[in-house]
């Protein structure tokens, strides 16, 4: 009996033994499988397609080629396939594709490489403009895995260096399902957040067609005869008010701005608000009203795009202060017309920037 009782004590060990064992390997084979999915979206960009040249000595230099890359040494991949494209005469044109695309990402390695040795010193602006000097529209190495890491690096370089106050390209995308909305609004009123004060509207187009500084949106604000303004930047500067950021942190103002007529230089009044709320014109005429918008607290400049686009670059220290403020209490930047002519300004790529 005494024997019976220790077999079936043992038997039950052992199917307990087993049974964790079973749930090891089978913890281990998902967390493989994690790692292996996780491995598999590093990259949106597919991996190198096989080449085969049909030539021994090239295919030699093919394979060095990608054992030079996946190590990462990229000058001496690009080395190779430098001297394997100038080997190959007029290939066919799915065997030019391939070739494109090893030679870009070994050259678009270089790239990355030398921007990196900036960025390892924290030397970011340096960073940028190496990325900005070898492909100043960030679309050379488009489709290529290179490309989405320098891509990932001028990202993060941009957030270093800027703080984007507005590109109009994320309203952009809001602007269809806001047309009803856009209908019941009154006339000069503008998108909330951008265009209150005056006629405002993001705008599709081209950098080719003028309508765009750069991507595919920017604001276009027509101007009356009398008081016109536009409001920009008030969710930026409340962010970063939230998260205890200084507007002193930065040193630069940079914005694009374009008259549409060529012939115009309409005076603009560019000022950091210290108080976001709307201007209200009062009765009685806008002159009084043209008087309050210069008399807001804040810091102001004075800009008078001419033409084509004009990018400033303009130094925070030169803005003049008005009343009682500093730098920590702005709400909202401001582009104000106090008169004139009526015009159609338009504008693009307004971001703050650091010294």
């Amino acid at each position: 009996m005494q024997t019976n009782r220790q077999l079936l004590l043992i038997l039950f060990t052992s199917l307990i033994a087993s049974s964790a064992w079973g749930l090891t390997l089978n913890a281990q084979s998902d967390e493989a499988s994690e790692d292996s999915t996780e491995s598999e979206k590093e990259f949106e960009t597919p991996p190198l397609p096989p080449l085969d040249l049909e030539d021994e000595k090239l295919n030699q230099d093919l394979e060095r080629y990608r054992k030079h890359l996946e190590a990462r040494e990229f000058s001496k991949a690009l080395a190779i396939i430098k001297r394997v494209r100038s080997k190959v005469r007029k290939p066919e044109e799915s065997i030019a594709v391939v070739i494109d695309r090893y030679f870009r990402e070994a050259d678009g390695g270089t790239v990355f490489d030398k921007a990196m040795k900036y960025h390892d010193r924290e030397q970011y602006r340096k960073s940028l403009s190496t990325l900005i000097k070898e492909d100043p529209k960030g679309d050379a190495y488009e489709g290529t895995r290179i490309g989405e890491e320098l891509a990932e690096l001028r990202e993060f370089l941009i957030a270093e260096i800027y703080l984007l106050i507005d590109d109009f390209e994320k309203e952009s995308a809001e602007e269809e399902d806001d047309d009803e909305e856009e209908e019941g609004r009154p006339e000069g009123r503008g998108r909330q957040g951008q265009g209150q004060g005056g006629n405002s509207k993001v705008v599709g187009g081209t950098p080719e067609d003028g309508d765009v500084r750069s991507g595919k949106f920017a604001l276009h604000w027509q101007t009356t005869e009398r008081l016109s303004w536009v409001t920009l930047g008030n969710k930026a500067f409340e962010k970063m008010l939230e998260e205890g950021e200084s507007l002193t942190d930065y040193r630069y103002l940079t914005l694009s701005l374009r008259c549409e007529n060529p012939a115009a230089k309409p005076n603009i009044l560019l000022l950091f608000d210290v108080d976001g709320a709307q201007i209200r014109a009062p009765r009685g005429g806008m002159r009084r009203a043209g008087a309050r918008a210069y008399q807001r607290d804040g810091f102001n400049f004075t800009v008078n795009p001419k033409g084509g686009w004009r990018e400033y670059r303009l130094d925070l220290k030169k803005f003049v202060r008005k009343g009682e403020v500093d730098w920590d209490m702005v709400e909202a930047l401001r582009l104000i017309y106090t008169g004139g002519p009526d015009h159609l300004i338009m504008i693009d790529d307004v971001k703050l920037e650091k010294p």
